[in-house]
């Protein structure tokens, strides 16, 4: 009795599956760069649906690996137009797994169901060796020309 009652009380050990397999990356490609800062809305935009294990695949069209990122979350589907707010994502809220020069990778690793907004910029196509760190990687990065999403780049990398 004591488990059919944590059951229903919605204690069940997985509650929403955020596993790859079941929710493969979606590209979106309805945004493009202005000014060298790509955005995938305005703050009162309609804000890209972001229900826990939701994955997408950011097309960005910045032509460069994005040397900055910041990702903003909203309860609301049009971020600040009625009075809404957008706040920065935190922890697994919104995770950023793959950057390169085509795509920028988010994923929601929690059971919330929110409202996204990204922006990206700082792509420098003439210098795309020094976008991460020292070396110029950085964690969650792939190569230059490297490859987050399907089919970016189908010459093999140099070795």
């Amino acid at each position: 009795m004591g488990a059919a009652a944590a059951l229903a009380a919605g204690c069940a050990p997985s509650r929403c599956d955020r596993s790859e397999s079941a929710n493969p990356p979606v590209e979106f490609t309805e945004a493009t760069p202005a000014g060298g800062i790509y955005e995938t809305s305005a703050p009162d935009g309609e804000l890209l649906y972001f229900p826990g294990g939701m994955r997408y695949a950011l097309r960005h069209g910045l032509g460069a690996r994005p040397r900055w990122h910041q990702v903003y979350l909203s309860f609301e589907s049009d971020g600040t137009r009625r009075g809404g707010t957008l706040a920065h994502a935190a922890g697994n809220q919104a995770e950023v797994t793959c950057v390169d020069d085509q795509h920028l990778i988010v994923m929601n690793d929690s059971c919330s169901e929110y409202w996204l907004r990204v922006v990206a910029g700082g792509a420098d196509v003439a210098d795309e060796g020094a976008a991460g760190g020292e070396d110029g990687a950085d964690e969650g990065a792939a190569s230059a020309a490297g490859k987050c999403y399907g089919d970016d780049d189908p010459t093999p990398a140099d070795p």
